[in-house]
């Protein structure tokens, strides 16, 4: 499947049967209008409307659910079966969170995980996010959030709750529509994304699950699921107007905000200005999202000022001192053990202990370089032997 993939728009109207080829991201509208000469004028002007509005947003002109199984060169009854029965083509798990307690997580099988990549590089991330927006866009990383607070006296944060589970596919059909697409394919890309656990599916769970899961059968409207490649931007365009309601008001009182997913942070040297939790609290509600009142802090220069993990109390951001200890721990470890028996102590049968250090040390390298080229130094000294 490439992103110039042909395929077949068929047409009926007036008793005409138009068949036209097309690309996925190069609609041959020239080749259109020839083909469907002879049909209705109204059904031309429409279609043709339909086709420059989804043109200009640079994104594939979809007519149906057919007409999308043909663009993504699956049969179209599975693709179908998929949209309907969808929660049975996710695994659901937990995992342990650093603060403690355990996180849902619910990830497509590889089948679906396709199409809901093909939705994301054709046509979620061709849309714009606001600009306070730093979490999982293109070019975009904690460094980018955390810069905008550094040096500032105080910073009080917010955290959204449940974030990805608060946005239902009502707002998700939403998002296609802006951009576009008709109800019908809106509807389809929308149930693509989200997810709701079937009773069938829910009462075949084991009983563990079905007490950190079962909230997703009791909802009556599917959900993005946490671990759908969609999820995160579709959250961010969904945010849109959040961001804006929370820039105007850091602008009008000499703040600086910006949002990491579900991370929201203030900053400034007035403390009086910051935004109050009932304020936050408001905004979010009417956005239709649920603020966590657990994770709401204020922090001033007699205490950690950390945002989205970075340290930004002093002239220029930097890696807590904790996360860097650790990484010279490793390579003093390595250099005194050797690199296979010191990951065989701490994590056997893990086939990317070297990937796993490196990226720490790149991750140090990215926000303090000096730091990074010391811990690069050491890391390439040592012998590796046949790891990967």
């Amino acid at each position: 499947m490439t992103a110039r993939s042909a395929v077949i728009i068929t047409c009926l109207s007036a008793g005409f049967l138009v068949r036209v080829i097309c690309f996925m991201t190069d609609f041959p509208r020239d080749s259109f209008l020839e083909a469907t000469k002879d049909c209705q004028p109204d059904f031309r002007r429409v279609t043709v409307e339909y086709i420059d509005r989804l043109t200009k947003e640079k994104v594939p002109v979809v007519f149906s659910l057919k007409h999308l199984a043909e663009q993504l060169g699956i049969d179209y009854i599975a693709l179908r079966d998929l949209v309907r029965d969808r929660d049975g083509y996710y695994t659901y798990y937990l995992i342990k969170k650093k603060s403690g307690g355990k996180r849902r997580i619910v990830v497509p099988y590889e089948n679906l995980k396709r199409i809901q990549r093909w939705i994301l590089d054709n046509i979620l991330e061709k849309q714009t996010v606001h600009p306070c927006c730093k979490g999982f866009i293109k070019g975009s990383n904690t460094l980018g959030n955390a810069k905008a607070h550094v040096g500032k006296k105080y910073i009080r944060k917010f955290d959204l709750k449940d974030f990805f589970e608060s946005i239902d596919v009502r707002r998700v059909y939403g998002v296609f529509r802006e951009i576009g697409y008709s109800p019908a394919v809106s509807y389809d890309l929308a149930s693509l994304c989200t997810i709701k656990i079937s009773d069938g599916k829910y009462n075949a769970m084991p009983q563990y699950k079905k007490l950190w899961f079962g909230h997703l059968n009791a909802i009556f409207y599917p959900v993005l699921a946490q671990g759908a490649p969609t999820s995160p931007a579709l959250s961010n365009l969904i945010c849109r107007k959040l961001d804006a309601r929370m820039e105007k008001y850091a602008i009008k009182n000499g703040l600086n905000y910006s949002r990491y997913a579900d991370d929201m942070t203030f900053s400034g040297d007035d403390l009086t200005k910051l935004p109050k939790s009932s304020f936050i609290l408001k905004i979010v509600s009417e956005e239709g999202l649920k603020l966590n009142h657990k994770k709401t802090g204020t922090y001033g220069r007699d205490s950690r000022q950390e945002v989205t993990g970075v340290l930004v109390d002093g002239n220029k951001p930097r890696v807590p001192q904790k996360f860097k200890r650790q990484i010279y721990r490793h390579l003093h470890f390595c250099k005194k053990y050797g690199t296979w028996q010191h990951f065989d102590h701490i994590m056997p049968g893990v086939g990317y202990a070297r990937q796993w250090l490196y990226g720490k040390i790149y991750y140090v390298n990215s926000i303090e370089p000096d730091e990074g080229k010391k811990m690069l130094a050491l890391a390439n000294n040592l012998d590796w032997g046949l790891m990967m």
